[in-house]
């Protein structure tokens, strides 16, 4: 039936989209109809047809809100979230680091580490094929020995005044040559050999033996692990809560390790575009093989007031 007893109508079954809402001639939707498809002809109680739409009018509201509450509930926890703990992007580098590269040109007789080797402070890792450097040591000292004796010879011929003072001194000048000459071949002949400068890790080798190599060309790069310090860069408007001292953590996107340390460095000059300058800190202990030079992650300052930065900019 399409009436009740009381009088009440029953819901509306036309095309026109009603959400749920009782028939009633003065619903905008109805306007223009004589009568809706499964309305009733007479109304015997209006004001209970008005009260049945405000009802549903209320109902669909309610509904309505709850389900934008129940949308907008993760992302408004995301941004509080992120409010509580600000964060920038940071970088572990080794501070002992480098890349040894050839003091001199001449062939290799040893390369003794490959990538990937652990070396001692001290080992020796390469060694040149020196004669000539050897060869031009001993004419060297040839010279220096027969300058030597030229000048005493002069200096007892000088008390008899059988040489002039001007013979005695050039005599002196070529000793003091031919001793400079020698220690030169000294020096080079020390770079013949190549040893670690502290304990590393052999990260890349570009040379093998018997390889001739020009001076300055690169041969071996080492890294240490045993210290590590950690790069951030940190938005300007942070400088009056992060400066010497202040804690951070870091933790690593690979392997998910954490490092605790302190910032030692403040790098005074900002980026005047991003409005961004570096910060380095050092880790309170030694790192564990879950941290690696090149690494990348997450750095936090625990002591920074989040109300006091912007989340959008704490996420580099």
């Amino acid at each position: 039936m399409k009436h009740s007893v009381s009088g009440q109508v029953a819901p509306c079954r036309c095309r026109t989209l009603h959400f749920g809402l009782k028939h009633n001639p003065r619903l905008p939707q109805h306007r223009g109809r004589r009568v809706c498809e499964t309305a009733p002809r007479t109304f015997l109680n209006r004001d209970a047809a008005d009260m049945t739409v405000h009802d549903d009018r209320k109902r669909y509201w309610a509904k309505l809100g709850g389900i934008l509450l129940c949308v907008a509930l993760p992302g408004l926890a995301s941004v509080a979230h992120a409010a509580d703990v600000p964060t920038v992007r940071g970088q572990v580098s080794a501070i002992n680091s480098t890349i040894l590269a050839a003091p001199l040109s001449g062939r290799l007789l040893e390369v003794n580490r490959r990538a990937g080797e652990e070396v001692k402070k001290g080992e020796v890792l390469i060694r040149f094929d020196c004669r000539s450097l050897k060869a031009e040591r001993a004419v060297a000292s040839a010279r220096l020995s027969g300058a030597s004796s030229q000048y005493k010879v002069n200096k007892q011929l000088a008390r008899y005044d059988n040489v002039s003072q001007l013979e005695v001194d050039l005599s002196r000048a070529a000793v003091n040559e031919a001793s400079s000459s020698v220690k030169l071949s000294d020096v080079y002949l020390s770079d013949c050999t190549i040893t670690a400068p502290f304990d590393a890790e052999v990260v890349s080798r570009a040379v093998n033996p018997y390889q001739f190599v020009s001076n300055g060309e690169p041969m071996l790069e080492l890294v240490s692990s045993d210290q590590l310090e950690i790069e951030a860069v940190i938005p300007a408007m942070w400088l009056g809560q992060v400066g010497n001292g202040t804690e951070m953590t870091f933790k690593a996107d690979a392997t998910g390790a954490e490092l605790s340390g302190k910032v030692v460095r403040v790098v005074d000059s900002i980026d005047p575009v991003s409005q961004t300058l570096k910060v380095i800190a050092l880790p309170d202990t030694t790192p564990d093989v879950g941290v690696k030079p090149g690494m990348s992650g997450e750095v936090r300052f625990p002591s920074l007031n989040p109300l006091s930065v912007d989340s959008g900019d704490a996420t580099q």
